[in-house]
This record gives C-alpha cells, sequence and structure tokens, in this order.
C-alpha cells in the first residue's frame, strides 16, 4: 500500500505541476475561441485529475497507516480542489463578474486562485515526500508487539 500511496502522490504532483503549464497554455492564446477550448485541460485537469487523485492518495495513506498528517496533507489537497471551484463560483456571484463580463472586483476575488494553486504544488510536493520516505522505510513494529517479543522479555521462573 506505501508504494500504491507514492505512485499516486506523484500522479498529484505531477498534475499540479500541470496546472501550471495548461494555465499558462490558456492565457497566452490569440482568441477568446482558443482561451475557452485551452481552458477545457486546466478545468478537466483539476476538477477530475488532481481533485480525485488527492482522494485516492488520503485514502490510500489511511490503509497504508502511514500517520494522520500525511492523510491530513492528501486530504487539503483534495478540499483545495473544491477551493478552487468555488473561488470562481462565490467570486462571481458576489462580484457580478461572468465569463462574457468580468468586473474589477471580480478580478480581485478570481486574483486568489493561482495563490491556493502554489500551496497545492508545494503541498503535493511534501506529500511526495512524505509518501516517498514511507515507502522506503520498513514499518516499524507497534510499541505493544516490541514490548512483548520473546527475545526481549525476562524469563520467569
Amino acid at each position: 500500500m506505501r508504494k500504491a500511496l507514492l505512485v499516486l502522490s506523484a500522479i498529484v504532483l505531477l498534475s499540479a505541476l500541470a496546472q501550471l503549464f495548461f494555465a499558462g497554455y490558456f492565457h497566452f492564446q490569440n482568441t477568446i475561441e482558443a482561451q475557452r477550448e485551452a481552458g477545457v485541460f486546466h478545468a478537466a485537469n483539476g476538477q477530475y485529475v488532481l481533485r480525485y487523485s488527492a482522494l485516492l492518495a488520503a485514502i490510500v495513506a489511511a490503509i497504508a497507516r502511514v500517520g494522520s498528517r500525511t492523510i491530513w496533507l492528501a486530504a487539503g489537497i483534495f478540499l483545495l480542489t473544491w477551493l478552487q471551484l468555488f473561488i470562481f463560483i462565490i467570486g462571481g456571484m458576489l462580484t457580478g463578474s461572468s465569463p462574457e463580463f468580468i468586473t474589477p472586483a471580480g478580478s480581485w476575488v478570481v486574483s486568489i486562485h493561482p495563490i491556493v494553486g502554489v500551496l497545492m504544488i508545494f503541498m503535493s510536493y511534501w506529500l511526495f515526500n512524505r509518501a516517498r520516505a514511507a515507502a522506503l522505510n520498513p514499518q516499524p513494529l507497534p510499541p505493544k508487539a516490541a514490548s512483548t517479543d520473546a527475545s526481549t522479555s525476562p524469563t520467569t521462573a
């Protein structure tokens, strides 16, 4: 399970890094139609690949018993993908912005989106490092099993 977590965390990291490429590809298109077509990659990767690979990583981390911090780190990435979506929804509702009509207030609200994305990249890298350490290190014995080991317990007569 720890190797599965390593693979999933690598997918999360690569997906988070791919978001930067897709965002750049999206923003440097010549026409509005080309931007919308390119934005599909960014949206699909963020809403499906990144979100659900982070959710699977959290589930696998719990099954692999790698620790609550690693589980919450993967779950945090999953929750931040929802925040990314809600930034656009709530930002549009509060400011009256839409893809066709962008208000200055809407631009300020949506400016949080890349900051959260950079946070997710750092969290993905941290998750990958924790998963790699868990996969490379053998699982230690639980404290109760170590104390009841026959070779270390004193003999009774």
